[in-house]
């Protein structure tokens, strides 16, 4: 009964998921968020031009997307996979194509 009420804050594996939780919360989202917005640009105006998104756009945030969730359901320990780079690439969920209001 005793090892259940003792604290476990010598474990590795916790604290190494909390350095993880720190790099990727506090460095690889800042850079998720700055691409975000670029592609959010980049694809404004190649909408406003062309009459329609760029595929490769779409496909990269689909990826990016992937990524995201993948990173954030391991931090938060609803998962013991690594994300990427420790782990392949995520594939995308769904390959639907979004459909845009014209």
């Amino acid at each position: 009964m005793n090892e259940l009420m003792e604290p476990r804050f010598g474990r590795a594996d916790h604290w190494l998921r909390l350095v993880f939780a720190l790099l990727y919360f506090g460095l690889i989202f800042y850079l998720v968020r700055i691409l975000v917005g670029l592609v959010l640009v980049a694809q404004f105006i190649l909408a406003a031009a062309l009459g329609e998104p760029n595929d490769r756009l779409l496909r990269f945030t689909e990826d990016l997307h992937s990524f995201s969730y993948h990173a954030l359901r391991f931090i938060t320990w609803n998962t013991d996979d690594r994300p990427f780079p420790f782990s392949d690439w995520p594939s995308p969920q769904g390959t639907n194509k979004s459909v845009v209001d014209q």
